[in-house]
This record gives structure tokens, sequence and C-alpha cells, in this order.
């Protein structure tokens, strides 16, 4: 088992919520408290959110971007936005946490190809005017803020210094299945990124990842989310490879009653990922069979195998360390009240 360093992994927990624009990190009010044994601490600080209003400051950061774009264009199609990311589903766990501003050609959309195409589009070029639609942006955006990085092949981004937020604009098409059609539920409703540089178009399903999460963090009263916060700290701390979709798709693979969210049952929470992630790791057949939360894909492959041995193995230590302190009956009463 690993040998861990809390006074170091408290110190990247505080950096990792430390935000600029409040000069103060977003830990827990009990975070400073030194009756909290170390490793405890790093076990109950791991799984708690950044909070709202840390969420509301970045969707407002989103939010003056789309101002700023739809003052500033000039293209003969409509855009619709729409927000992606790890702030949505409330799991995202560092105040730089990705952000993206989905900006959506709205003129004109994708059919899957089981759907028919009855009036097909045809007056401009796709290509063009989504090229077009990221030509404009960055003017309109290096006008407005001063750092704008261009270098992506599939988003520009920029930093709000007032706000302290970088947000990632995404630059999509439309793309509608059957039960979209239907239903009119965005959840079935997915998209085409586009890479610039390889000119090809990559199908995505973000609304339903989001609701899905949202949904599964509802039905464990948050306990979902409490575990996937607690894999995307350790894999932070400890320089995993997985990442944050593989982590979401393990903890989404667990049944809901064995993701506590009560304070004081983490050490539980942990105990059932790891149980989760040796039946992935030791049965095949199983892993691969398992969706992503979209329902769309299948990330836990071969590849993905040693770098869960490595997360279970910092799981376990975590769990090793701070097994007999938690259930220390006055450490408990403050536990509780984390």
């Amino acid at each position: 088992m690993a040998n861990i360093d809390y006074r170091k992994r408290l110190e990247n927990v505080r950096a990792r919520k430390f935000d600029g624009s409040l000069n103060e990190s977003l830990t827990s009010k009990m975070f400073s408290r030194t009756d909290i044994p170390e490793n405890v601490k790093y076990l109950l600080e791991i799984t708690k959110p950044l909070g709202q209003d840390y969420n509301s400051k970045t969707i407002l950061a989103a939010d003056r971007v789309k101002n700023h774009l739809e003052k500033g264009f000039n293209l003969h199609f409509d855009r619709a936005y729409r927000n992606q990311g790890s702030v949505t589903t409330n799991t995202n766990i560092k105040v730089h946490s990705d952000f993206d501003l989905l900006t959506i050609i709205d003129k004109y959309h994708y059919n899957a190809p089981s759907v028919p195409l009855y009036n097909p589009y045809t007056d401009t070029n796709p290509n063009s005017d989504i090229e077009e639609l990221r030509k404009q942006a960055i003017t309109i955006l290096k006008n407005q803020y001063d750092e704008v990085d261009i270098s992506g092949t599939k988003s520009i981004s920029i930093f709000n210094k007032s706000l302290y937020r970088k947000v990632d604009v995404v630059f999509c098409f439309w793309y509608h299945i059957e039960e979209y059609l239907k239903s009119n539920n965005e959840y079935y409703r997915g998209i085409y990124l586009f890479d610039f540089v390889k000119k090809r178009k990559i199908l995505d399903y973000p609304f339903a990842h989001i609701q899905s999460v949202n949904s599964k963090g509802s039905n464990t009263n948050d306990g979902s989310k409490k575990g996937i916060r607690m894999l995307k700290n350790i894999r932070s701390d400890s320089d995993n490879k997985l990442n944050s979709f593989q982590l979401t798709t393990i903890v989404h693979s667990i049944d809901n009653q064995e993701l506590p969210s009560m304070t004081g049952s983490e050490i539980l929470l942990a105990s059932n990922i790891s149980q989760q992630l040796s039946k992935l790791i030791n049965d095949s057949f199983y892993r691969k069979s398992i969706n992503s939360p979209n329902g769309t894909e299948k990330p836990l492959t071969d590849d993905c195998v040693k770098e869960m041995e490595k997360l279970k193995d910092e799981l376990d230590s975590l769990i090793r360390d701070s097994h007999m302190e938690m259930r220390n009956s006055t450490l408990q009463r403050t536990i509780n009240i984390y």
C-alpha cells in the first residue's frame, strides 16, 4: 500500500480550492481545526463540494462571454448556447475546473442515419460556417479579454481576471436522433464537436451525461457525487492517468444503496468504491460491459486497468490509515459536524 503524506495532500487540496477573486481557499470551515487528524481531515475534505457561490461565479463568467459574442457576431445564422463541464454536475474539485460554453449553430442540424432528412440544408457549407463562427469569436474575445488561448483544436479559452474564472468556448452543430424528435427532451439531443485541425466532426451527448450524473446524485442524496469528488482528488494527488470521464463511470456503476452520503460515512463510501474497483479490475467481461453515464460509451478498457490498480492502492491506504480513528467516539462527534 502507498505511504501518504497527508500534510502535503492537505496543502494540495487547499491550493486546488484557492479562489483568487476572494484571495482565500474554499475549503470547509472546519479545515483549520487542529483536533482532527490529517488523514481523517483529508478523507472528509476530498468529498466536499466547492459550493454554490463558486459555481455561480463560473456561470456568470460564461454568461459574460456569451453576451460579448452575441453583441459582436455578424453571421447569417443564429446561435444557441449550453453549459458543459463538472461545474454543471457539482463534481468539480478545483477553482480552475474546465467549464465549456457550447456555442452551437442554430440554423440547421444533422440527423442520425436512421432519421429521414426531408429538407436538407444546402444554402451554405457547414464547415465554412463553423470556421467563420470561430474566426469571429476570436476577434470579439481578444477585444474583451487580455488572456485568450486559441491553441485548442476544438475550442478557444478566455480567463476573466475580475471573476478569476476560465471559460472554454466550444463550437458545435446540433445532432438529432429519433428519441429527441419524438420527445423534445434534450437528454437525447447530441452535438457534433468540430476539430479545426483535422476538419472532422466528433459526436457527443453532453446533456445525457449531465442529466444522468445529476439524477444519480439526487437519488443518492449526493453520495455518488461525493464518491466522484473523492476519486478526482486522489487522482490529482497521486498523478493517476484515469480521466474524469472514467472516474465518473466507475462511481456511476455502483448501486445507489452502496453510495452513502451522511457525514461520517466517508470510510464506508471509500470501502464500497474500493470493492467496485476490485470487481472492475478482476472481471474483464464485467468491466467491458459498463456504460458511461450517458450510455453511449464503454470507457473502462484494458488500458486503464493498471491505473485502476494504482487508484485502488491509494484508496485502500486511505481506508487503512483512517479506519480506526473514524470509529473514535469523541472524534466522531466532531466529524459529524464537519
